[in-house]
């Protein structure tokens, strides 16, 4: 350019600052007095691929740690003008380096704006180029880094302007945000959700009354908890999501929730099972003084639990009494309704699940934080071990009850052969009365008859409603050797008694290390086994409530209201509340859509985890199977064995399991436990060391590794494999075979 078109260019940005509405702006704003002073910057003009925008923080909902990003093809003056629609993008950073895309939106754009002989002109857009995206992945996260770092020289929220040519990447210009507070809080939008914790207690669509009861439950008795102990909930922040009919938890929430009081979260993961939270929210841990009271009214619930538990078990155990189906039989529409709103008055009063688990969290991550330093990098194993044979864990005590039974029948030889040679469906009660195996068994069902698989479902049948899956169980078992309760007691006892021994000869002279150690394990096993009394004991409540349920149901056909029963189980908690009040026939449609709506759900094949609040694709994970041919998961219950793979995926599995097949299965669902004195081993594709049944693995010996990512897609129903649970490593045959 020749220098006197530079000059006049110059000359002519200087005298834009006389414009009348450079003049109308200055005498809005009261500086009109006061002429600005004006510097002309000169650049050379880039020719880019790309150009846009950038915020440091998300510019809608003005939330840290998220970079959105515009971006257009060419020079970036139609997106500042308006006219270009561009692709837009969020890309979530921590500690100021990008970590993933959590938002695409693809623009339209025809023309780009280009450089020029002579200045710069319009061009159209092939036509092949429209169809692809601006920018890569990796030049996203470049534009979020450099972002990020230009928000630090400045010390507050900034959008830059930026380009891309065949150089690099180029920042422009940059100004302060100052339209939009930055916010910290994550939203329900940008949570992490995981079917961890639910999915080992609920079936694999859970009722609509089981859904709203779950939610209530959540709230009502444990979010409300972390309130009370000064937690701060952002506003409207959920504790739950329902997708395509399966329950989610919020594991952002109860990150910031277990972090503000002091725990560590990264632990929760191995606590709970599923996927470790990508995007940690930031946390600020409560004040000391919030801190001392929060702790003070914990150690005080906490005591609560353990003077009162008993008695409360009592009346759970007392409630199904109260309300059997002879009892129940004789009650009125108004009757049931109000012994259902009785029963929830009671909840109210004398739960005590927050407490439990807040004891259990408590002690393990008091070992997670001194064991590895005392007792080295195996102090998983030998705690897994040491918490084996306790005798306490309530959950555990009915594999043991079932060898009795196994006992009982191989010494009766008729009998022996009778349940061998099997029975007819729905006859398996009449094959065994009169007899002294009869009336254990009749015990048995009155003792544990009432847990189930999915059994937090009040719609889930009961054990004592399919006899036969029991009768399964102990034919399997007499078809081999067995061992009597007395010698599979024993046998835990051993190891528990060995890993304990171990752990003192590893303090050494620390004398103090192993009385520290002893005061937490003892208060590990007693929460451990309140954990699973409380389980136990809740699912006789449970039955009470399905009890006055189903005959709801059957007054409710009576009326022609329903067809089935069990349509009583398709409604909510306040929509059974509003229906007493209006039992038309209204209900049936509802009830005809939601059947129709949970047969599509059955269709589809959901994550176990959840970024975001979008509509969720199955996505790959880091930890598919090596070369190798090794899975890994976290190891819940020490022990070395081999055998075939056997897949459960319910009690219609149990008759197909063998002595000694590996269990593989999606959850471990504390109704499996009449299998765990059949199985070999047990894998499972989620679940954590909390899990309740984590606790009956690991109290019963049974080898079991958890959370091992997609374990029924990798492995094939009868190939043989290895499972070292100390490490948490199962390998397929291919992988233990030599040349």
């Amino acid at each position: 350019m020749p220098w006197e078109e530079f000059a006049l260019g110059i000359i002519q940005v200087w005298t834009s600052l006389w414009e009348e509405r450079v003049l109308e702006y200055m005498a809005k704003s009261g500086t009109d007095d006061i002429p600005p002073s004006m510097a002309v910057v000169i650049q050379p003009l880039l020719d880019p691929t790309v150009a846009g925008v950038a915020y440091s923080i998300d510019p809608v909902t003005g939330r840290d740690g998220h970079v959105a990003i515009n971006a257009i093809r060419g020079l970036g003056q139609p997106l500042v003008d308006g006219t270009v629609t561009p692709d837009q993008y969020l890309v979530e950073t921590l500690d100021g380096q990008p970590r993933r895309v959590i938002r695409r939106i693809p623009g339209h754009q025809h023309e780009r704006l280009a450089a020029a002989t002579g200045g710069i002109a319009m061009e159209p857009v092939p036509r092949l180029e429209r169809t692809q995206p601006p920018l890569s992945d990796r030049q996203l996260f470049e534009v979020a880094a450099v972002t990020t770092r230009i928000e630090r020289i400045f010390q507050r929220p900034v959008d830059v302007e930026w380009a891309i040519d065949r150089e690099g990447l180029w920042a422009l210009q940059a100004r302060p945000i100052t339209a939009v507070q930055a916010r910290m809080d994550p939203t329900n939008e940008e949570s992490e959700w995981s079917r961890a914790n639910f999915k080992e207690t609920m079936p694999e669509l859970p009722s609509p009354m089981g859904l709203s009861f779950l939610e209530h439950f959540m709230d009502a008795y444990i979010v409300a908890h972390y309130r009370r102990l000064g937690c701060r909930i952002p506003p409207g922040l959920r504790s739950v999501r329902i997708y395509a009919g399966r329950p989610y938890l919020n594991v952002t929430l109860f990150h910031m929730l277990v972090g503000q009081l002091g725990g560590d979260p990264s632990l929760n993961a191995e606590h709970m099972g599923g996927d470790p939270i990508q995007a940690a929210p930031r946390v600020q841990q409560l004040g000391w003084p919030a801190l001392l009271r929060a702790g003070w009214l914990m150690w005080r619930e906490m005591r609560r639990v353990l003077r009162e538990s008993p008695e409360v078990f009592a009346e759970m155990k007392a409630l199904a009494s109260r309300y059997s189906r002879e009892r129940v039989q004789p009650m009125s529409l108004a009757e049931v309704g109000a012994r259902l709103d009785e029963l929830g008055r009671w909840l109210e009063r004398r739960e005590m699940t927050f407490a439990i688990a807040v004891g259990t969290g408590q002690c393990l991550q008091a070992c997670s934080r001194l064991l590895p330093r005392w007792l080295g990098p195996d102090w998983r194993r030998l705690l897994n071990e040491s918490l084996q044979g306790q005798g306490t864990v309530i959950s555990a005590q009915q594999i043991l009850a079932i060898a009795a039974l196994v006992e009982l029948a191989r010494n009766d030889v008729a009998l022996a052969q009778a349940l061998k040679r099997g029975w007819e469906p729905g006859r398996a009660r009449q094959n065994s009365e009169g007899d002294r195996f009869g009336s254990a068994f009749d015990r048995y069902l009155e003792d544990y008859g009432h847990r189930a698989v999915g059994e937090s479902d009040v719609m889930s049948p009961r054990l004592a409603d399919q006899p036969e899956t029991l009768l399964e169980v102990i034919k399997t078992q007499l078809e081999g050797p067995s061992a009597t309760p007395e010698e599979l007691m024993r046998r835990q006892r051993t190891v528990r008694d060995q890993a304990l021994g171990t752990i003192r000869a590893r303090c050494g002279w620390r004398v103090d290390r192993w009385f520290v150690f002893r005061w937490w394990y003892r208060r590990l096993c007693r929460f451990f086994s309140l954990r699973e009394a409380n389980r136990h004991h809740l699912m006789w409540y449970s039955l009470a409530a399905r009890r006055l349920l189903l005959h709801l149901g059957d007054l409710l056909v009576d009326r022609g209201v329903f067809t089935h029963k069990e349509d009583i189980f398709f409604l909510s908690l306040r929509e059974r509340e509003a229906m007493e009040k209006a039992p038309t026939e209204t209900w049936a449609a509802l009830v005809k859509a939601r059947r129709a709506e949970r047969e599509y759900w059955k269709t589809l094949k959901v994550p176990d985890v959840i970024h975001g609040w979008d509509d969720p694709q199955t996505e790959s994970h880091e930890s598919l199977p090596e070369a190798d041919g090794v899975l890994r998961g976290i190891p819940v219950s020490s022990g070395t064995v081999s055998g075939p793979v056997r897949f459960v995926r319910g009690t219609m599995d149990w008759s197909r399991v063998r002595r000694g097949d590996i269990i593989v299965a999606p959850v471990i669902d504390p109704g499996m436990a009449p299998l765990f004195g059949i199985a070999g081993g047990l894998v499972v594709e989620l679940g954590g060391t909390l899990s309740h049944g984590a606790i009956i693995a690991r109290e019963y010996g049974l080898p079991t590794v958890a959370n091992v990512v997609q374990a029924m897609a990798r492995l094939s129903e009868g190939e043989h494999v290895s499972l070292d649970a100390a490490q948490g490593v199962v390998k397929r045959r291919a992988a233990t075979s030599g040349p």
